[in-house]
């Protein structure tokens, strides 16, 4: 039973990241065919789009009663994004940023820290708390595409006029028919990596947020991960740094709002002390490099920084997990 376990476990994460890589793909091209990106609606489909496997697992672990899982995931995820995928992007070349840039992506960051300090003195967060980081996350929205701070090229103006030039093509509607099969195969999945994980952790004795926070936490991020990569490649590094960045804050205000706005009881934050330290440190860490003596850019050096500290971060959980035994 437990072998089988595994196989599911292992499976499901493979075929979540397959999916969750095609539902990316499938919005950002009908995003770009109906130009659905220059309105609001367009900005929070994409912006759901990069998070959906994290806010699947979360939702799906938190509604299972598995709160280990969901909030593991969720912060196991930006510490992921935050030491090991910008520490990928800085140390295979260096990422070199405008002052605008690094305005767009400080504020993210100070955004994202400043929400983590004011959970932990919540201590138990609520439905309450859950609507308020929604609330956070579509003023932010807002400000983000008056503010050009993702899209580049989105406007608000004349929406009407957007969407009455959309025409419908083969092009669309294979796009939209991958958009669905996407989104169902990631939540059939989503709810078989949970189950699998919360039996795995079980048997092991092993605290569930572990998984939530490690193998989960990196089968989620491979997508976002392929994403900075195909960035580099096409050399759009601050692209992907931003995406990246973004997703983070992202996880902390929709995914977090979503979950506690789902969940059937109040979830106490200050059991996952650790993952919400390693957080805020890699917030702060990431921060620092960036305005690091007005330099303005990632070196390589920084991204092995970077690099050392996520696997710093999977020793330590390794150890509390597995001292629990």
């Amino acid at each position: 039973m437990l072998i089988t376990d595994f196989i599911i476990f292992i499976a499901s994460v493979i075929i979540l990241s397959k999916a969750s890589h095609t539902v990316i793909k499938s919005s950002v091209k009908i995003a770009r065919i109906t130009k659905l990106g220059e309105l609001v609606v367009g900005f929070l489909i994409l912006s759901i789009a990069t998070v959906i496997p994290e806010l699947t697992i979360s939702t799906t672990a938190v509604i299972s009663g598995n709160p280990g899982i969901a909030i593991g995931n969720i912060m196991g995820s930006n510490i992921t994004c935050l030491l090991l995928i910008v520490g990928l992007m800085a140390i295979t070349k260096s990422v070199k940023m405008t002052e605008k840039t690094l305005t767009k992506l400080t504020e993210m960051l100070l955004l994202s820290g400043l929400i983590l300090t004011v959970l932990v003195t919540l201590n138990y967060l609520s439905k309450g708390v859950g609507f308020i980081l929604l609330l956070i996350f579509f003023i932010f929205s807002i400000y983000s595409i008056k503010k050009k701070i993702t899209l580049g090229s989105v406007r608000l103006e004349e929406p009407l006029k957007i969407i009455l030039k959309l025409k419908i093509s083969t092009s669309l509607l294979k796009s939209i028919l991958f958009l669905i099969i996407g989104i169902i195969i990631v939540f059939v999945s989503s709810w078989f990596a949970v189950n699998s994980a919360s039996d795995i952790a079980t048997n092991f004795n092993m605290d569930k947020s572990f998984i939530g926070a490690t193998i989960m936490a990196i089968g989620a991020s491979l997508p976002e991960l392929s994403v900075a990569i195909r960035s580099q490649k096409e050399g759009h590094l601050r692209l992907g740094l931003g995406n990246t960045i973004g997703s983070c804050l992202t996880r902390l205000t929709l995914v977090l709002g979503l979950v506690l706005i789902v969940a059937p009881f109040f979830i106490n934050i200050r059991i996952f002390t650790i993952l919400v330290a390693f957080v805020l440190g890699s917030t702060l860490l990431v921060l620092i490099f960036l305005l690091d003596f007005g330099r303005k850019k990632l070196d390589r050096i920084e991204g092995l920084i970077l690099l050392i500290f996520y696997f710093l971060f999977l020793l330590i959980v390794s150890f509390v997990s597995y001292s629990n035994l």
